[in-house]
């Protein structure tokens, strides 16, 4: 089994893989209750670990663009809904929301500081990353060897321009999304292929692209790839759109 989140990977570990297998759990669950074979009532209250495994598998797969705040985040809102399930802690969750997103922020804000402090001749030119709480954000990238990034909206929205980047060809980039209640709209060059292995709860991945040109698509035709995108991540109550 691989746990490097990459998209060839035939048993990867990614987020759409736990929320498949938490469903499927479910109905097992349920099916057993029905036969009088398993309590629903009391397994069920476990329910939060799946919450734990997404965000597992977020950070996870984040790894590969040096991200993983958004997998931290969800792991840590899957262990508080879990120890509140369990009656471990009395404090229900939305008691300590903002205090919770004020933590999330000043750790976002630590982790962006710590890695523009890396190594010298390091350079974070070649990834973006955006975070928005009850608000918006715009970002604009001009990589000449894009790879990616990270992307984390409460309750805002965001606004993404790779028009002027490049992805060499044969190559794949990778942007990390965690969306709550907030969307975001993204815009690439018409010769980018898009994979989205996005997760949407209560919300929707939309492509808005214009369908290629003929002779576009002979330019991008040949034996090597064109450049590829790859979305992914969680997208709880919000949406995604992708136009060109």
């Amino acid at each position: 089994m691989s746990f490097d989140g990459s998209e060839n990977s035939r048993f990867a570990i990614n987020p759409r893989l736990m929320v498949g297998a938490a469903i499927a759990l479910l109905g097992v669950l349920l099916t057993l209750d029905r036969f009088n074979l398993a309590v629903a009532a009391e397994l069920l209250r476990f329910w939060p670990a799946a919450i734990i495994a997404v965000g597992l598998a977020i950070f996870v797969q984040s790894r590969k663009v040096g991200g993983g705040i958004n997998g931290v985040i969800v792991m840590g809102v899957g262990g508080w809904l879990l120890l509140n399930s369990l009656g471990i802690v009395q404090v229900r969750f939305w008691q300590l929301f903002w205090p919770m997103v004020l933590m999330a922020i000043g750790s976002i804000l630590v982790v962006q500081t710590l890695r523009h402090r890396g190594p010298a001749g390091a350079s974070g030119d070649d990834t973006l990353t955006a975070f928005a709480v009850l608000s918006g954000v715009k970002r604009t990238s001009g990589a000449v060897r894009f790879r990616g990034g990270e992307l984390t909206l409460f309750m805002g929205g965001g606004h993404i321009d790779l028009r002027q980047a490049t992805i060499p060809r044969g190559e794949e980039a990778v942007i990390d999304i965690f969306a709550v209640m907030g969307g975001c709209e993204i815009i690439v060059p018409p010769s980018w292929t898009i994979a989205t292995p996005l997760v949407p709860v209560m919300g929707g991945v939309e492509d808005k692209r214009l369908p290629s040109l003929p002779e576009h698509a002979d330019s991008v035709s040949g034996s090597v790839a064109p450049p590829r995108l790859v979305l992914r991540g969680l997208v709880v109550m919000g949406g995604v759109q992708i136009k060109s």
